[in-house]
């Protein structure tokens, strides 16, 4: 049995077994990928956090007490 042999129905079985490791390529791409995630939840949570505090405080002026205008 060599190295190169491939056998559709045990494959993932054997690479578990023989614990295969992911190539520097590999390991790119999927960085690439979490990072995109990454950033697109962080994004979202910041509009999510805008959208909600201008539905909560929309209606309301802000009005100093004490400021440049008011004695």
């Amino acid at each position: 049995m060599g190295i190169l042999v491939k056998n559709r129905e045990t494959g993932t079985r054997d690479a578990l077994i023989r614990q295969m490791h992911a190539t520097f390529s590999q390991k790119v791409i999927l960085c690439a990928i979490a990072g995109f995630f990454a950033a697109a939840l962080i994004e979202w949570g910041k509009v999510f956090v805008e959208g909600a505090d201008d539905a909560l405080n929309k209606g309301y002026e802000h009005h100093a007490v004490i400021g440049p205008g008011n004695p």
